[in-house]
């Protein structure tokens, strides 16, 4: 199998369960040097573990993206530990709540946009300096298809999906002419931990969604973390600010 990430650096933050942990392994079965964030200390060693298991290297960072000092750590871990930073994925998110918009509470709101938004911006504010000193590299920011569109009942995750976009394409543009490309992925239903926290689990309700859907499936972890591998990887050296969809050739 041709190693397209032999000796890079890769930092993927959400990467203790679901579409963070697939990319995290497949980085790991090519050849990086993988640091991994999250909240769940527990998830998060054993996908460490599970690295190193499999002859890889593989670090785990207890990490909070609603906290910027924990985010300058482990990008400064990697460093330490791995010699730089090439790639990041910043992954980190949360469900947020079903409701209209003006029945949305403030909290829930200030929690959705600085979890989904501030957090990717607090990952960029890092990881950027250190891919400018390892001569530049790749940042991969999760917005999903709501960032591309709206969805009713959803409009904070809405709000905060469009807002990484936007800075997805503002910092592309910032660092392109110094060696660092920057691109959202944007999947529409993916059958990941998320998407049953957001449906209480019901398999009508996520079978509705993929029915809904011309592919007539919903989007696999497997399939973002492919999507994420092509544009960290040389492949796609000129694609810069994009938002790629992944949604099946259509919505939800």
């Amino acid at each position: 199998m041709v190693r397209r990430f032999q000796d890079k650096v890769v930092l993927v933050l959400g990467g203790t369960s679901g579409i963070g942990k697939t990319t995290a392994l497949r980085f790991a079965r090519e050849g990086a040097g993988v640091v991994i964030g999250g909240r769940n200390a527990d998830n998060g060693n054993e996908v460490a573990r599970s690295i190193r298991n499999g002859g890889g290297s593989g670090l785990f960072v207890q990490t909070d993206v609603a906290d910027i000092d924990a985010l300058q750590n482990i990008v400064a871990v990697a460093v330490r530990e791995f010699g730089g930073l090439n790639v990041a994925f910043n992954n980190a998110g949360l469900a947020g709540t079903a409701n209209k918009t003006a029945d949305e509470s403030e909290a829930d709101w200030l929690d959705m946009i600085d979890t989904k938004l501030n957090g990717v911006w607090r990952g960029m504010k890092y990881q950027i300096p250190a891919m400018l000193e390892s001569g530049g590299g790749s940042i991969i920011n999760m917005a999903g298809n709501w960032g591309l569109t709206g969805f009713p009942g959803y409009a904070a995750y809405c709000a905060a999906a469009h807002g990484v976009m936007g800075l997805t394409k503002a910092a592309a543009m910032e660092y392109a002419g110094a060696g660092i490309r920057i691109n959202a992925v944007c999947p529409g239903a993916v059958d990941a931990p998320i998407l049953d926290r957001m449906t209480g689990s019901d398999a009508e309700i996520k079978n509705s969604f993929a029915r809904q859907l011309p592919i007539g499936r919903l989007c696999s972890q497997e399939d973002i973390a492919e999507a994420v591998l092509w544009l960290a990887s040389d492949a796609s050296a000129y694609v810069n600010g994009t938002g790629l969809a992944l949604d099946g050739g259509g919505s939800p």
